[in-house]
């Protein structure tokens, strides 16, 4: 396969030199720490690889301008031109403009005009691999960090990108495969890995940390990121897939949200590069790229107070957090906020369970209120619940009476998506080995990625008894359950270990659904192994409920 072919194609339909690599396969670390050097093994020996940086005050005439503009459209024709098949020509693509700003010397002058950089946004990655626009980002995570004085010398980095890059992606792969047949799609890098490879990489000397892997370190930093246009974008899935999605209209308890990650890989599994051009699918330009938000939460904090007996079993819970500055606000004692203040969650996670992602939806519900608390009032809110070291806050914004109908609604409807660190304990009927220590195999991995019992869109349908650990709250049930989506992995260097992503439906007790508790879930994870297994740390990686309304 000719790489320096297919980086030209990427380029010419406006992938940034990082995606351009990861098309190619490229599946080295350290390319992707400093791309930009890495493909001028790919470039023409005149071509330039890098855009330049120029200060104000330089002079560069109008027709010096004018010859490089006109350079740069012409490549791009060049490429469109050897490749009809391109959904759209990228040469009016946004620019983004990065600013430094000026600086006043010790002398009291002020320093020379800041410099200014252009960069394309990546129509694949919609600019997550372009480190002009991971400044914020570092930012964000230091002064968190920082805040919060973890004493800990390693962190893990995830990344929740834009449903949307699975659409790009698949565009971008079909144009390659109609201008090289021989190209096999499955050579791509995924995003999440040159992601850590490059934002990872320079976070760590950013924030003084080294990386590790999640199943290593303590410390867990999850990047989400949000596209503007992401749901805008999928519409046109409909038309690619109308059946698979008009069931999903049917199903509207059991699917809430219409695009989900799993959702948008059933309607592009089978898509060709005709069957999206007809549904209007173009590599359009990227008009704002992504923006940062972090939730992490205790793995030792209840929802509410926990009083047993009438003691207090552990010091603070999320709710009391919560209440604490709209309380002071009001100028409420304890027990008045404890009487006028109401707490309504979205359902709730156990003590020792993180919610991170955007966190769970909820609602403070207030009892005959003096006034209306002012925007700045609610930020100070914001920021005194995120001093806590505890919780999260990033909003919050009077809601009506009839807004809550959603919410609670949302108990029953919603769906979540968890993150498990899970154990095998011991040998299943298929290891040919009993002898030698119990391992997580690539054969039990794809055992699970491939299970279901079900001919619809449900992976796994399983009866849960109330588990044993609530029954002294809640009648004793047997319901019908729902695991929506499932895939699994290894950890690397931990031969017992594998992590598990799940979406479930609301109501599904997670922690039992993986060890069976006696059989009163089925069928559990371990059936699935057919072989003991536990759970060892679980965390709420997603609620998908819309809110605040909008």
């Amino acid at each position: 396969m000719e790489h320096k072919a297919i980086y030209k194609l990427c380029k010419g339909l406006g992938c940034c030199e990082a995606c351009c690599l990861r098309y190619i396969g490229i599946k080295n670390p350290n390319a992707y720490e400093n791309s930009i050097n890495f493909v001028t093994k790919y470039n023409d020996e005149n071509e330039p690889n890098s855009i330049e940086i120029k200060n104000n005050n330089e002079s560069t005439t109008d027709n010096e301008k004018n010859t490089t503009m006109s350079s740069t459209k012409s490549e791009t024709n060049k490429s469109n031109e050897n490749n009809d098949n391109s959904i759209e020509s990228t040469e009016n693509v946004d620019e983004t403009t990065i600013e430094v700003n000026n600086e006043v010397e010790s002398n009291g002058r002020t320093s020379p005009p800041s410099k200014k950089r252009k960069v394309n946004i990546c129509v694949s990655c919609l600019g997550v691999l372009q480190e002009d626009n991971w400044q914020e980002g570092f930012q964000m995570v230091k002064e968190l960090l920082d805040k919060k004085g973890y004493e800990c010398t390693t962190f893990a980095c995830a990344l929740s990108a834009p449903i949307a890059t699975l659409l790009r992606e698949k565009i971008i792969t079909l144009n390659i495969v109609d201008e090289f047949p021989q190209y096999d799609a499955k050579v791509l890098t995924p995003l999440k890995e040159a992601w850590k490879w490059s934002f990872g990489v320079k976070l760590s000397a950013y924030i003084n940390k080294t990386l590790d892997s999640g199943a290593v370190s303590p410390l867990l930093v999850t990047v989400n990121m949000d596209y503007t246009d992401d749901l805008q974008e999928l519409e046109i899935l409909k038309l690619v897939s109308p059946q698979l999605f008009e069931e999903r209209r049917k199903q509207r308890r059991r699917f809430v949200t219409e695009f989900t990650r799993r959702s948008v890989e059933q309607a592009l599994e089978k898509a060709t590069l005709s069957s999206l051009k007809a549904a209007g699918a173009q590599l359009v330009a990227v008009r704002a790229r992504g923006v940062c938000g972090y939730i992490k939460l205790s793995r030792n904090l209840p929802q509410s107070p926990w009083i047993l007996d009438g003691k207090r079993v552990l010091p603070s819970s999320v709710q009391e957090i919560i209440f604490a500055p709209l309380a002071k606000c009001y100028k409420w004692e304890e027990a008045d906020a404890e009487r006028r203040l109401k707490l309504i969650a979205a359902g709730r996670e156990d003590v020792d369970v993180r919610c991170l992602g955007d966190g769970r939806p909820f609602a403070v519900e207030i009892t005959d209120p003096t006034r209306q608390l002012t925007d700045e009032e609610l930020k100070e809110a914001c920021k005194e619940i995120s001093n806590s070291g505890q919780v999260i806050v990033k909003r919050i914004v009077p809601i009506t009476r009839e807004d809550l109908i959603q919410l609670k609604n949302g108990e029953e409807t919603k769906s979540k998506t968890y993150e498990a660190l899970c154990i095998k304990l011991s040998h299943s009927k298929y290891d040919t080995d009993h002898t030698s220590p119990v391992r997580v195999t690539p054969e039990d991995i794809d055992r699970i990625n491939s299970y279901t019992n079900t001919d619809t869109d449900v992976r796994i349908a399983i009866t849960q008894k109330t588990p044993i650990r609530v029954l002294h709250r809640r009648p004793l049930l047997t319901r019908n359950r729902e695991i929506l989506e499932l895939t699994a992995e290894l950890v690397p260097e931990r031969p017992q270990l594998f992590v598990v992503r799940a979406r479930t439906a609301a109501g599904t007790y997670v922690k039992e659904w993986v060890h069976g508790e006696l059989r009163r879930s089925a069928p559990a994870l371990r059936d699935v192994l057919a072989a003991r297994a536990d759970l060892l740390a679980l965390d709420v990686a997603a609620v998908h409920l819309a809110w605040p309304p909008s």
